[in-house]
C-alpha cells in the first residue's frame, strides 16, 4: 500500500498514558501489534513509536492493577443460549476509543507474546510472571 494513505487515516493521538499513542478502537494488544507481523516497521515514526509506547503503556497499567500485563481481544466466560464462549476486545482505558475500557479485565497471553517481537526482555519477564501465577497448563498459557 502507498506510504501516504497512511495520512488520510487521521487517528488521534492520545497522552494519557506514560507514552503517548496513536488512538486505536479498542486499545488492545492485537490491534496494535498485529500489524507487526505483517508489515514493516520503520524506527522513530509515529507508528513505531506507538507500538512501543502502548506496550510501556500495558506495563504501567499492569503495576498500577497489581497484574501481569497483556490486555487484548479473547474469548471469556461468558456463555450465550447455545453455550458458545463469547468474544471481545479488551483495552487499557485511555489508549482506545470504545467506552468502559476500565471496566472488564482479560489477561490474554499471546498478547505479550507479540510483545515479543518489540520489547523482548519485559515481555518476556511478563510470560514468566504469567507462568507463576497460573496462567500455564499442561497445552500452554490460557486466558484469565
Amino acid at each position: 500500500m502507498p506510504q501516504d494513505s497512511w495520512f488520510v487515516l487521521g487517528r488521534l493521538i492520545t497522552n494519557d498514558g506514560t507514552a503517548p499513542v496513536l488512538l486505536s478502537w479498542s486499545g488492545s494488544m492485537f490491534e496494535y501489534l498485529m500489524p507487526e507481523l505483517v508489515m514493516p516497521s520503520y524506527e522513530n515514526t509515529l507508528l513505531e513509536r506507538t507500538t512501543r509506547g502502548v506496550i510501556q503503556n500495558q506495563i504501567d497499567y499492569g503495576r498500577k492493577k497489581d497484574i501481569p500485563w497483556g490486555i487484548s481481544e479473547s474469548g471469556f466466560n461468558l456463555v450465550d443460549a447455545h453455550l458458545n464462549y463469547q468474544y471481545q476486545a479488551f483495552g487499557v482505558p485511555g489508549t482506545g476509543l470504545k467506552r468502559g475500557l476500565g471496566q472488564d479485565l482479560v489477561i490474554a497471553p499471546y498478547a505479550t507474546m507479540l510483545a515479543l517481537m518489540i520489547e523482548p526482555v519485559p515481555a518476556l519477564k511478563n510470560l514468566l510472571l504469567l507462568s507463576k501465577n497460573g496462567f500455564e497448563g499442561a497445552t500452554g498459557f490460557m486466558k484469565r
